[in-house]
């Protein structure tokens, strides 16, 4: 059975997918940068997209029961861990724009697919805060 095109939503964990479009990106071109500058602006991006990843995979894997406090605590946690590497891999990004090592093209693609995975995690902290967040 089809859902009608109004009635579609988007999946609430469509974040992992996103993440995942992201770290596969990120991880293809930081094997372009040259030798030479791999630990000055490879590396960081490279962390920051494996700690956003598992981040998000860590919060994904908790079960809030119904007492909750403390595994919602986590997950919150593990979110905003998730959301602040984004937040520093924009600025790594722009370094590395800056430096020469990519192009512009890159530039508006990456950081599309950054947004775009920040704007799903945020949907996800707003709706787990309406869910648990009053209760504990």
């Amino acid at each position: 059975m089809s859902v009608r095109t109004g009635d579609r939503t988007e999946g609430k964990l469509q974040v992992l997918n996103k993440v995942r479009e992201l770290k596969k990106y990120s991880l293809d071109r930081v094997k372009t940068f040259p030798k030479s500058t791999r630990w000055l602006y490879a590396a960081p991006i490279a962390e920051e997209i494996r700690v956003a990843a598992i981040c998000i995979r860590h919060a994904n894997a908790v079960y809030i029961s119904k007492e909750y406090t403390d595994d919602y605590k986590y997950r919150h946690g593990e979110q905003i861990k998730a959301h602040s590497s984004l937040d520093a891999l924009l600025d790594l990004i722009d370094d590395a724009y800056d430096a020469g090592y990519i192009s512009g093209d890159q530039v508006n693609y990456w950081t599309g697919l950054i947004l775009q995975t920040d704007d799903l995690l945020k949907a996800w902290i707003k709706s787990d805060k309406e869910k648990y967040g009053n209760k504990g």
